[in-house]
């Protein structure tokens, strides 16, 4: 599917696809950014890190990144996407997750949000072949996706026009792919169970990361 039709009001129809869930699409932004920083201390503490985004859209999580880890890019293969992405800051540059244009072992943290259910099927392979390709050895890739076992998921999932193309991938598939990737050390944790902000709820969903029932997942691996 191409975005480009879709970059001027992507979020607004994000939200329309959400108000099943009487939530907005910010809430799910916003609740991955601890996943991905928390991802980031598997990388040592005083070493400057580099991150890619693969598939950043319109650019709502390198914005959130760009203050806490700086040296933030994004690629997309939608160039409409790409001129939101630019406003909002950082570095960005016309790419799909099959073909980048980086050298081996680029970047330290990796991620695709939300991107690996919009990959055929046949290509998911050569996608995390990539990522792996341009994460440095020790570096880790990140990926957070749809959790087709949640009902709430799949309904939403439904309504939006943006998805009509998705073929939803459960936990399992994601940590096979990584591993015939060559990464390994994966962790794997449910999230958004709730839908609510704060310490008590994410406390919460801390301890029930391992429950298949939440909303989405977040699993991350380390390039060997």
């Amino acid at each position: 599917m191409s975005f480009d039709e879709h970059s001027a009001d992507y979020s607004q129809k994000m939200d329309r696809a959400l108000t099943v869930v009487g939530l907005e699409h910010d809430f799910f932004i916003e609740a991955k950014v601890p996943h991905i920083l928390e991802a980031r201390r598997r990388l040592p503490a005083n070493a400057a890190v580099r991150v890619l985004e693969i598939g950043c859209g319109i650019g709502l999580i390198t914005q959130r990144l760009r203050p806490l880890l700086t040296d933030v890019w994004g690629i997309d293969p939608s160039i409409s996407s790409l001129g939101h992405a630019a406003a909002r800051g950082g570095q960005m540059i016309a790419a799909d997750g099959l073909r980048t244009p980086f050298a081996d072992e680029t970047f330290d943290l990796v991620i695709a949000v939300c991107v690996l259910h919009h990959v055929p099927v046949d290509q998911r392979a050569a996608f995390l072949a990539e990522a792996a390709r341009i994460t440095r050895r020790g570096g880790i890739v990140l990926l957070c996706e749809h959790n087709p076992w949640n009902p709430l998921t799949r309904l939403v999932v439904g309504r939006c026009e943006l998805d009509r193309d998705a073929i939803l991938l459960p936990q399992t598939e994601a940590r096979r792919r990584l591993t015939t990737a060559g990464l390994s050390n994966i962790r794997s944790r449910y999230i958004l169970f709730f839908p609510w902000r704060g310490a008590v709820w994410r406390w919460l969903e801390s301890h029930l990361a391992w429950l298949p029932l939440g909303g989405q997942y977040v699993i991350d691996a380390v390039r060997r």
